[in-house]
């Protein structure tokens, strides 16, 4: 049996909803989160949505592309299935939260042997904090997130942020005599909740900064530009016409109508399809191998975003 032992140093520097990818599959729900303490109004495709302070809601997306507004602003994302099935919420007002790293040990350890697998494992990290009322950073087992859109895939938390850390757990492990295990642990926070567990150890006041951006200056995706003009093969400048076509077209799909034409582009197999196509372009036709750099522009895109189910887009 393992139990929890919790870092208590901290040095001063100056949703749960998944998402499965399948064939029949024409839409995703997902959890609206808002941590802050007032009800705020988010709206989804010219549908208003009223969310309570310090909750959420369930929201079902269709497959394809969306536009969010909240406060005055807006930007567009979409919505497609997923490589694998993950976690993740929506934070309309890029609030903060934290992945709080723990170790969890069959053996007692001290400060220094815990620190230590946490440095080795780059668990640390130096967060902006104010404390007293001063402006610094603090270093500790944790990362800030904001993101619009909060991905387990990016993040691979093991508790959300409505999940206690558990105070134990057990695990067949069939260690030997005297021998010791330790497994890291994380668990997502809300910024309230992660200053309410702060304060268990520490007696200072703490909060943190808040720092949101305009969503057009949020990360984007982006499918490279192509120039058709720049591919000197003509049968690779077909083939990559016929990959922004589809790509274009799949842009005013929705729901069922855009599983399909998606798994058309961005699967193992259409992927290595794609790849294939290089065949079509030789020494001979293109010596400078044009057709080759603009077509890994846009497969290498394509699969940078396979394992997410929402992502910003221009």
């Amino acid at each position: 049996m393992m139990k929890k032992i919790k870092y208590c140093l901290l040095l001063t520097l100056s949703l749960t909803l998944v998402g499965c990818f399948g064939a029949n599959q024409s839409s995703i729900n997902r959890w609206i989160d808002n941590p802050t303490a007032n009800e705020i109004k988010v709206t989804i495709d010219g549908k208003e949505l009223t969310i309570p302070a310090k909750s959420g809601i369930n929201y079902t997306f269709e497959y394809g592309k969306h536009t969010l507004s909240y406060n005055n602003d807006d930007f567009n994302f979409v919505v497609k299935p997923a490589q694998f099935g993950e976690l993740g919420l929506i934070n309309p007002t890029q609030s903060n939260y934290y992945l709080y790293t723990v170790i969890y040990s069959t053996s007692e350890m001290n400060d220094e042997q815990y620190e230590k697998i946490l440095r080795e494992n780059r668990e640390i990290n130096s967060i902006p904090a104010i404390i007293d009322g001063k402006e610094q950073e603090i270093e500790m087992p944790a990362k800030l997130i904001n993101d619009v859109f909060i991905e387990h895939s990016q993040y691979h938390w093991d508790y959300s942020y409505d999940q206690p850390f558990p105070k134990e757990i057990t695990q067949d492990l069939k260690l030997k005599k005297n021998q010791s295990y330790q497994q890291r642990y994380r668990k997502l926070y809300r910024e309230s909740d992660f200053i309410e567990f702060l304060k268990e150890d520490e007696q200072e006041d703490i909060s943190f900064p808040y720092n949101p951006k305009k969503f057009s200056e949020i990360s984007q995706y982006v499918i490279p530009k192509i120039d058709l003009n720049n591919i000197k093969c003509e049968a690779g400048r077909q083939y990559m016409e016929g990959l922004l076509n589809d790509w274009n077209h799949l842009m005013t799909l929705k729901g069922s109508d855009f599983t399909k034409p998606y798994d058309n582009l961005a699967s193992n197999d259409a992927m290595a399809k794609s790849y294939g196509s290089e065949d079509k372009c030789t020494e001979a036709n293109d010596p400078e191998k044009t057709y080759s750099k603009e077509l890994r522009q846009f497969v290498d895109a394509l699969r940078n975003t396979r394992d997410v189910n929402f992502y910003v887009v221009k």
